[in-house]
């Protein structure tokens, strides 16, 4: 499904695949990542997916890797871990920054820098979560979503209708059905 989502709305021809786990061997993880590497794996080229294989939390951000795959739980401790990263981050360079007189001086020409990256952090930017595998289109905001958050989710949601991610999917696994 992330694969059909990304190609059809982000025009990524092959997006690259990960399973998210606590190291990069096929043994690791819990009885649930094992198995569903072992599916990964086994079902890739049929289902035209580019499954790279396990992925490390650390991975996310290296720019090889489109999408990640993981259950419920461990996608949702994962976000929140990378949205407190990205506060403390941001935190923290703000205090550097004006720290005294002469900090302030020296960061005025990394303000433009500055502002960039911590939109790219700012997980209200982003919108809500996606519900793929459903018959509709779904967008879960936030539970601490704020006005922004919202406003954000709610483009996002008018994005995913609008390019017709659900019936992209659902055609796509027609497609395979006729096939099997």
């Amino acid at each position: 499904m992330s694969s059909i989502y990304l190609r059809n709305t982000f025009e990524i021809e092959n997006p690259a695949i990960g399973l998210l786990n606590i190291g990069t061997e096929e043994t690791k993880g819990n009885e649930l990542v094992r198995e569903s590497y072992k599916l990964l794996k086994e079902k890739a080229e049929e289902l035209n997916i580019n499954f790279v294989g396990n992925v490390e939390g650390r991975d996310a951000f290296s720019g090889k890797i489109d999408a990640i795959v993981a259950d419920g739980f461990t996608g949702n401790v994962f976000l929140k871990t990378t949205e407190g990263l990205g506060k403390f981050v941001k935190k923290s360079l703000t205090e550097s920054f004006t720290k005294n007189l002469l900090s302030k001086i020296f960061s005025i020409p990394a303000l433009p820098a500055i502002k960039r990256f911590s939109k790219t952090m700012d997980y209200k930017s982003y919108g809500g979560a996606l519900f793929l595998g459903v018959k509709k289109p779904v967008v879960k905001a936030h539970g601490s979503s704020d006005a922004l958050l919202f406003e954000y989710t709610l483009i996002q949601a008018e994005k995913f209708v609008q390019n017709k991610a659900v019936d992209k999917m659902i055609e796509e696994f027609e497609k395979k059905d006729k096939f099997d």
